[in-house]
């Protein structure tokens, strides 16, 4: 958000503040310029929301159009059946749900690379093609943009499919899509050399320094290394995570998923779903990073090809019960089976959601200081706030800075130093929870603060 405030602002990074300690967070770089370590194509989509005052919208409304573009996938490939019930799937899953409800890149870039296999498939069909080449290049190009590292693995098995349907599509069209993403790569390290000073400088290395590149080396953050062993336990513990928060029924969420892989009818196209989610996790075998606060959230970007997988073990089942019980008909099958996935998915939302919402809650802070000095019309405020993550939300309305309050982070006694910098500003001390005014001498007589 911060990021996304200076973009909406026409900048790309800002001037340094006053005292520049009171102003460290995480994933903030406080050198030369102030900007954040984050790829520039989520900030820049966010400033979108910022512009129009809806930034909150941003992600719940991408969400739902990757639901469209699901649909729309699964139509192209297997019909309207199957659409519907995809359709459907991605609506009933909680992980789908919870990450399009907040504020990570990770929605926008499963949107941009949804959208672009979506036209690839497209262009194989000779679907206006030109048109297709032109959104599927310019789709890849702003997801690189976002995530670049997921992107990247993402474009492997599409351009291993492009090998193979290679009669199929045209070389204009392809290097119409190549040259788009050329542009983006441009427009990184254009952005890079704005920021950090070199075009192949990113913001995380320029943070953290060369150990934050995927790769086997001592991991960031950690006393421990990462190695091929750590590797292999990332991609188990993705593929673990998967089948608990996709859909959290009380059996695998990679249940019929499974059922559709084991049975051995593949085509072309779900041996290219297959490779979507295989990348990914090879992704994640060289990379040292593997929280999963918010479920396997650096696989979130998988989660179309899931859906269609298991719609296609959904179908897979159907036939099963028909073959084993000829006197059922097809749509017999079809209502036992919709019955049974009703059944998961009350039991889902019954007993499981319900702890997954406490996990999103523990991270969520509200904006209550802003809220405090809006409604009793504080127009200049310097704001000295208490605790971790009260002072991360209120961060991002530091961009641009000084207009109209300043949330620093609360240092004890050394306050005083930075509210001499802005005479006229009314002086608060705040949390999440209570907001007190006090003069500046009395900014002084507060205890020292842990940085």
């Amino acid at each position: 958000m911060f990021q996304a405030r200076l973009f909406a602002h026409g900048m790309l990074s800002a001037p340094l503040p006053s005292e520049p300690e009171f102003f460290e967070v995480g994933n903030t770089i406080l050198s030369d310029r102030w900007y954040t370590v984050y790829p520039p194509g989520y900030p820049a989509v966010l400033a979108l929301g910022v512009i129009f005052k809806i930034s909150w919208l941003v992600n719940p409304i991408l969400g739902a159009l990757t639901i469209v573009c699901i649909f729309l996938l699964a139509k192209e490939l297997y019909g309207r059946t199957t659409a519907k019930l995809s359709a459907m799937l991605a609506c009933a899953s909680s992980f789908f749900l919870f990450m399009s409800s907040e504020f990570a890149s990770h929605t926008s870039t499963l949107f941009f690379i949804t959208l672009a296999f979506l036209c690839f498939v497209w262009m194989v069909q000779k679907k206006r093609p030109l048109l297709s080449a032109v959104v599927c290049g310019a789709s890849l190009g702003i997801a690189l943009l976002c995530r670049p590292y997921t992107t990247v693995w993402f474009c492997v098995p599409l351009e291993i499919a492009a090998i193979v349907k290679r009669k199929e599509l045209s070389l204009r069209h392809i290097l119409i899509g190549a040259i788009l993403i050329l542009v983006a790569c441009c427009a990184f390290l254009a952005y890079n050399y704005a920021t950090t000073g070199h075009p192949l400088l990113f913001g995380y290395i320029a943070m953290h320094g060369k150990d934050h590149y995927p790769g086997f080396h001592q991991a960031p953050w950690s006393n421990q290394a990462h190695t091929v062993a750590q590797g292999f336990k990332h991609v188990f513990s993705n593929l673990n995570a998967l089948s608990i928060f996709l859909f959290e029924w009380p059996i695998p969420s990679l249940f019929f998923a499974c059922i559709f892989l084991a049975s051995g009818k593949k085509r072309f196209w779900e041996w290219l779903l297959v490779g979507w989610i295989g990348t990914l996790l090879v992704g994640q075998f060289f990379y040292f990073f593997n929280q999963l606060d918010f479920g396997p959230r650096f696989m979130y970007e998988c989660l179309p090809a899931l859906i269609l997988l298991t719609s296609q073990g959904l179908s897979l089942t159907t036939q099963f019960i028909t073959s084993q019980w000829k006197s059922l008909s097809e749509v017999h099958a079809q209502n036992i089976l919709g019955l049974v996935l009703i059944g998961l998915f009350l039991f889902a939302f019954l007993f499981n959601v319900p702890a997954t919402v406490k996990t999103y809650q523990y991270y969520g802070t509200d904006v209550t200081i802003k809220k405090y000095l809006d409604k009793n019309d504080v127009e200049q405020a310097l704001v000295f706030v208490k605790g971790g993550r009260a002072y991360q939300v209120h961060y991002p309305f530091n961009a641009p800075f000084a207009k109209p309050h300043i949330y620093a982070k609360d240092r004890g006694s050394e306050n005083k130093k930075l509210a001499e910098k802005f005479p006229g500003y009314r002086y608060f001390i705040a949390d999440k929870e209570k907001v007190e005014e006090v003069s500046i001498d009395e900014l002084q007589q507060t205890e020292p603060k842990s940085k």
